[in-house]
This record gives structure tokens, sequence and C-alpha cells, in this order.
């Protein structure tokens, strides 16, 4: 059974300040908790044990609540000191009341109410997390597997994980942002390092290419001019000199930022010479091979094993 000075921090003595309404109304509340920075909130027991099997522990204790844990009083109520800060307090209790929740606007409410939920054992919370995680995706992928991870949301960290490619390695590394424990960020780099082996090693693969006249083509140079022979594998294969460069830089690049939007074949075109002749038709058939060489890459990165 928890008790109060399981949850509680020591007596800390500081300039007494009112939560925010409700928090603020004696007359429906029958316990005061006060903040790791001296915040008061005056609340409801019984509401709160019926959101938290903690809570509930706690006040089942005999009434009035110990004399132990609580000795002091305010505004004529017992006070209950915490550990939590009271922005992480006020979110708490709002999410635990009968009034309209405040937004998670930033990874750090999401972070703020993952622990309590966690702490308390308020198990109503966890949807709102999923969503609120899933929303930050796309701004900070490493972020959001930094807090799923740390408490146990393994499908929101596995697609966090998965997002978190569009970052480069070293970036997750030395990222100020990712707040991940040393377990975490091992976890994260391992896969990261994985997924980046594995896309690497299509690059040297020839079983997506086609044979077609004017772009790749096997065992005869379509352009004595701009088609370079592979140098690879069974040198079978004859392409533009923008294709071979193309997998060499892409072969690089994804060893650490193994994504597809860390290439492009454009890009290489464009500091590439080629000769003139089908210009159009050439560059429908290398975005085409770019989409086979993405599919692919994908594909092999879909097979790379998460964490357990």
């Amino acid at each position: 059974m928890s008790t109060l000075t399981e949850l509680a921090i020591p007596k800390h003595y500081g300039p007494a300040r009112d939560a925010a309404p409700p928090f603020d109304d004696s007359s429906r509340a029958d316990v005061v908790l006060r903040s790791s920075d001296d915040m008061h909130f005056r609340v409801s027991k019984t509401i709160l044990a019926i959101a938290s099997p903690i809570f509930a522990d706690m006040f089942s204790l005999s009434p009035p609540l110990k004399a132990e844990a609580v000795d002091e009083t305010y505004h004529g109520l017992p006070v209950v000191p915490m550990a939590e800060d009271a922005a992480t307090l006020d979110l708490l209790l709002r999410w635990c009341y009968p009034v309209r929740p405040p937004k998670l606007t930033t990874l750090e409410d999401v972070r703020r109410l993952a622990e309590v939920s966690r702490k308390y054992l308020i198990d109503a919370f966890v949807d709102a997390i999923d969503d609120a995680l899933r929303a930050c995706l796309v701004n900070d992928p490493v972020g959001v597997f930094a807090v799923a991870f740390t408490y146990k949301l393994d499908e929101i960290a596995r697609t966090a994980a998965r997002a978190a490619l569009r970052v480069p390695l070293p970036e997750v590394v030395s990222s100020p942002f990712s707040k991940l424990s040393s377990n975490a960020l091992n976890t994260l780099i391992q896969y990261h390092l994985a997924c980046g082996v594995a896309a690497a090693a299509v690059t040297s693969r020839r079983d997506f290419f086609k044979d077609e006249r004017g772009f790749t083509t096997k065992y005869s140079s379509p352009c004595d001019l701009c088609a370079f022979r592979d140098e690879s594998g069974t040198r079978c294969w004859y392409a533009p000199r923008y294709v071979w460069k193309y997998l060499d830089n892409a072969r690089r690049i994804l060893c650490l930022h193994p994504h597809e939007e860390a290439i492009s074949i454009q890009r290489t075109i464009n500091t590439c010479c080629f000769c003139s002749d089908g210009d159009v038709q050439r560059m429908k058939s290398a975005r085409q091979f770019e989409e086979r060489f993405i599919g692919e890459v994908n594909a092999v990165i879909d097979k790379v094993r998460q964490f357990p």
C-alpha cells in the first residue's frame, strides 16, 4: 500500500500561493496538495481516489490523515507535500477532474502526463498520451521515441524509431531535444545503424534494374558517349554515368541517414553531363529507377528487427 511519505517530499516552506480555479475553493475540498514549488491545490480526496488507485491507497489511511505524515494545515485543510512541481500537478489534477482537460501542446506536457500516469497508475490517460505523441512525430520523432520508450509505450516507440530515420545519426546522438536515457539512446542508435547497413546494401544489388533501351541496358552500351559499364557484380549492366554516381552517393549517405529524403537522383543528374538525345524519356526513366530503388530500400528497412 502506498503511503504519504512514499509519494511526498520533505517539508518546504516558501511563500504560500493558491492554485488557479477550481483548485482554490476550500468549500469543495478536504485536502490540500502542495507542489514542490509551494503551490497549494485544494482538492477532493474522493475524485482523486476514483481516478487513481495510488491516491485511493493514500487516502484510505485512517482519517484524519496521519499526523506523522501531515502535521500542518492550510485554510483549515490538511496539507500533503508532493514531489511534483506546480505545472505537473496542475496538469495531473485537470486530467483527473471532471473539467475540460488542457491540450497537450508540447512534448514536455506529454512527458509530464506520462510520468504521473505511470506513477499514479492512471490508465485513463494512455489514449490521450498516445494521440499527443503521434501528433508530435513529424516535428520531433527522436523526442517522441524518448518519451515512448521511457514509459514503455511500445507501439508508438516503434513508429517513432522508424520516423527518426529522417534524422541523420550524428544529429540523433548529439540532439539536445532527445532527452534519452542511455538505454533508450543505445537502442535507437543500434536500430538506426542496422537500417543504414541494410539500406546501403541495396546499392550493390541489380535485381531492381530494368533492361530499358537508352537508359539501363544489359551487355551492350546504349550510347558510346554517356553510357558506362557497371564496375561491380557481373559487370553486365550499362547506364548513364549519373546512375552509378547516384548509387555510390546513396551507399555513403544511407549508412548514417537511411531515409528516402536523404537521396535524390535529380541532384545527382544536375552534377553530371550526359548527351541530350532523349532527355525527356531519360528523365522519366530516371524517376522510375529512383522509385524502384527507394521501394527496395524501404522494403529492407521494414525487415530490420526493432527492439523487443
